[in-house]
């Protein structure tokens, strides 16, 4: 009995203790973006004394919530590196447990240095709980690119000299515009980056491992552009012009209006692009002992206007309306002259010379419009419905002139050929999206949702052939004529669970896909004739991809994670397409509708430590992948010639260790360092084809790149940005890419209290950037290089107009979701 006495009395006193600790909580937002700031630090003292009794960082939401306090005054204390630090003093007492603070915003840091004003950027890189936000705003090496140019200086992220993008090596990432794909397809979104200016662009978010929230497409995760869309009262705007020395020239103009009502944006710019590069090839054929060789300058020019708008309808104070629009049009002409080199290996004489003329124009407009209605119950409880459409042609015209000089048999003469091959692309796509969010809890979310994706393509492609160089009596040739249709049409459900226990945290969802996919390649008689069409490819999915998020919060600035989802990578329309593409005459490509896709399982292991000047991110991520959809080439076994299409062929394997760290040094230098090292392995294949037998050995290698970025803020309002890079050797398929480097630098000084400003930026300032690639096996081997662009200097000028300085229209929020202060703090020092 008296020890039952004994535990009761514990117990009581236990629970007095826990009622008569005193907690403070708020959410941290940034104050120009009235957005959530995720790993802010947040520190509790007594007044007049700097150590920190108790603390941590702020969540994915920018909520923060400290417990056990004892009665007594106490000041909060919130850093953030590239922001003001921010204190509040408070006092828990018998009266008054709970202390909340609403919404607390922090500033960018601005510092005096010899009496001279230096105004700080805003952080370049911000770490958050499922993604790393890069700000590219201030990116002075981006001013007069493209989106393309800017995707080049994100850390882990690659672009290829085709435009083809990867994230961590892999290939199979999503990119997106805005939180949604807006039209982006592998087929199309290469020709949209190198139009979408960069000075429309405010950040970029990479997702490496994306919850069940997210589409499963792209099993290397997701890159999204964020464009801009400041949130300043009043109206303001900016006019900017520029040139480079290669030639290009780019205006670009933008207004915006908010006020408690309406938010109303337009933005319209020009670009003029002059891309100089070089290309070369040294291939050999075993089977028939002969070499093929060309060296080659290109050039290619374009033109194109972008225009996006959008106008807000804030109808009651929890309904927003919304309604928006991209437009792109424009082309580009290129020009270039292969001289290719036959002859048997190891002889020191060409046995014959064929110079290909390629000159190629093209045609292109995009449309995109969306509606998005929003109902906020609370703050942080929300539907939100989106509808969008998306139109993208592209008529592309190619001109192929061949003159054949044979060395060898001089009595020959030259032979001459023609191909005209214009291609009319028309895509559609609809999308509808539907998400709720409901905090249930303070230590429970719940979030849930619809996506519908419809999506349509007709793709014809003709050509027309002369044994002249003019084609002066150039005919149809039937054989090459193509029309080739794809349809896919998703239908996506996927629901998350949120739930916090202390300083441990748990997000586990499951996302449902089904889709289906139906193809249709067309020759020109069965174009012309219906009846000698064959039946569609058709195909249909279901799957299941789950998601666990696990975080545990070590001390008061270290936090675990540890994240696994399962992804896919779909086989695009053109992959699918059994059409015979010769546009290369030293090989022939063509797609494999036969392709299934391709599914990975990705775990990562995440490490997040804070101080007030600097931070550190280490992840280690190992993802598994099968039905691995890889390029392969083989040559003929009848025509000798060389062919490259897509197989699901093998298993792989890519584990690695990434590193962010971000540093203030000497209070005007920022650093931003990144390194990825990864290993990847991919097994062995053979694969029965043309009545042979293709081979691909397995292989594996181990491969790193780094990234350094150095930001200097200088006084008189001058900023210098270097950014150097290194890729070491990389594995692929049939062969190895060799390593390579690069070096950026930007300069950029205002004048007239920041109305006007000019910026200055070299691109590749060694000339060095350039892809080297050798692959081989039985009967061939290649070595090629291709350089995309060349050294560039670019000169930009930007004129600021309007209420550049007022603060965003605060709505007013449900009473409820004020708490117990009934404040919102901007984030002023008092």
């Amino acid at each position: 009995m008296s020890r039952l006495l004994l535990l009761f009395s514990l117990f009581i006193l236990g629970t007095a203790c826990a009622f008569s600790q005193g907690t403070v909580k708020g959410n941290v937002l940034d104050k120009r973006v009235d957005e959530a700031l995720q790993f802010v630090n947040v520190a509790v003292s007594r007044q007049g004394d700097t150590k920190t009794l108790k603390g941590g960082i702020t969540d994915e939401r920018g909520a923060f919530r400290v417990s056990g306090l004892e009665n007594g005054n106490y000041t909060l204390t919130l850093s953030f590196m590239g922001y003001k630090t921010l204190k509040r003093n408070f006092t828990i007492s018998d009266e008054k447990k709970m202390v909340s603070y609403g919404r607390l915003y922090m500033s960018e840091d601005t510092r005096m240095l010899n009496e001279v004003t230096v105004t700080g950027q805003r952080s370049s890189m911000k770490l958050e709980v499922d993604r790393k936000s890069f700000d590219v705003s201030q990116q002075i090496i981006n001013a007069g690119g493209a989106a393309a140019d800017v995707l080049e200086n994100i850390p882990s992220v690659e672009v290829d000299n085709d435009g083809n993008i990867s994230l961590r090596g892999n290939t199979s990432v999503e990119v997106w515009i805005n939180g949604k794909s807006s039209g982006l397809t592998t087929d199309n979104r290469a020709e949209i980056l190198q139009q979408l200016p960069a000075e429309s662009i405010d950040r970029i978010e990479v997702i490496d491992n994306p919850s069940a929230k997210f589409s499963a497409e792209g099993s290397a995760g997701i890159i999204n552009i964020v464009l801009k869309k400041d949130r300043k009262a009043g109206y303001y705007g900016s006019l900017q012009a520029g040139g480079n020395t290669n030639g290009g020239a780019n205006t670009s103009g933008n207004i915006n209006y908010n006020s408690p009502l309406f938010d109303a944006y337009l933005n319209i710019g020009y670009r003029h692009r002059v891309h100089k590069g070089n290309t070369s090839s040294y291939q050999e054929s075993f089977a028939n002992n002969q070499y093929q060789y060309y060296n080659s300058d290109s050039e290619h020019r374009g033109n194109n206007l972008f225009s996006r708008a959008g106008i807000t309808w804030h109808a009651t104070k929890k309904d927003d309306f919304s309604l928006s629009g991209m437009m792109m049009k424009g082309g580009h002409n290129d020009g270039y002259s292969y001289p290719y080199h036959y002859g048997a290996i190891g002889s020191a004489t060409d046995s014959h010379i064929m110079t290909r003329r390629n000159t190629g124009d093209s045609d292109m407009r995009m449309l995109y419009g969306e509606f998005n209605y929003r109902h906020n119950f609370t703050d942080t409880h929300f539907i939100d419905f989106v509808a969008d459409y998306h139109s993208w042609n592209m008529d592309n015209d190619q001109l192929y002139q061949d003159s054949t000089e044979y060395l060898d048999m001089p009595d020959r003469g030259r032979e001459y050929s023609y191909q005209h091959r214009p291609m009319y692309m028309r895509n559609k796509r609809w999308e509808v999206k539907i998400d709720y969010e409901n905090p249930i809890t303070e230590n429970i979310k719940l979030q849930a949702g619809y996506q519908g994706n419809f999506s349509h393509e007709n793709s014809p492609q003709e050509s027309y052939v002369d044994d002249t160089w003019e084609g002066t009596n150039s005919t149809e040739d039937k054989e090459y004529f193509n029309r080739f249709i794809y349809d896919m049409d998703l239908h996506a459900l996927y629901a998350t669970t949120t739930l916090n226990f202390g300083k441990f945290g748990i997000m586990a969802g499951l996302r449902g896909e089904y889709w289906k996919v139906n193809t249709e390649s067309y020759t020109w008689e069965q174009e012309h004739d219906a009846t000698k069409r064959e039946p569609a490819f058709k195909k249909d999915y279901f799957q299941l991809f789950p998601s666990v998020f696990m975080s545990y919060q070590l001390t008061e600035t270290q936090q675990l994670q540890l994240n696994y989802t399962r992804r896919l990578r779909r086989p695009w329309g053109g992959q699918l397409n059994s059409f015979r593409n010769t546009r290369d005459a030293s090989i022939v490509s063509y797609g494999n509708p036969e392709l299934t896709p391709e599914y990975s399982h990705s775990f990562s292991l995440n490490y997040l430590k804070t101080w007030t000047e600097h931070s550190l991110m280490l992840s280690a991520y190992y993802r598994p992948t099968t039905d691995v959809i890889q390029r392969i080439n083989y040559q003929g076994a009848t025509d000798g010639i060389m062919y490259q299409t897509n197989m699901n062929v093998a298993r792989s394997l890519s584990t690695g260790l990434e590193m962010v760290l971000k540093n203030k040094l000497f209070r005007i230098l920022d650093l931003t360092t990144t390194a990825n090292a990864y290993y990847y392995k991919l097994n062995g294949f053979s694969y029965d084809i043309d009545g042979q037998t293709v081979t691909g050995e397995g292989n594996s290698n181990f491969t790193w790149n780094a990234r350094m970025q150095a930001s200097i803020i200088l006084p008189y309002d001058i900023s210098i940005q270097a950014t150097g890079r290194y890729r070491s050797r990389q594995v692929i398929t049939q062969g190895y890419r060799k390593a390579n480097y690069g070096l950026d630098l930007g300069l950029r000084k205002s004048f007239f209290s920041k109305a006007l400003t000019l910026s200055v930026n070299c691109r590749d300032v060694f000339n060095s950037r350039k892809w080297e690639t050798f692959t081989s096996n039985e009967t061939f081997s290649r070595h090629q290089i291709n350089k995309r662009h060349s050294r560039n200097v670019n000169f930009t000028l930007t004129y600021n107009f309007g209420n550049m300085r007022a603060k965003r229209p605060k709505m007013n929020h449900d009473e409820n979701n004020m708490q117990d202060s009934q404040i919102n703090y901007n984030g002023d020092e008092q």
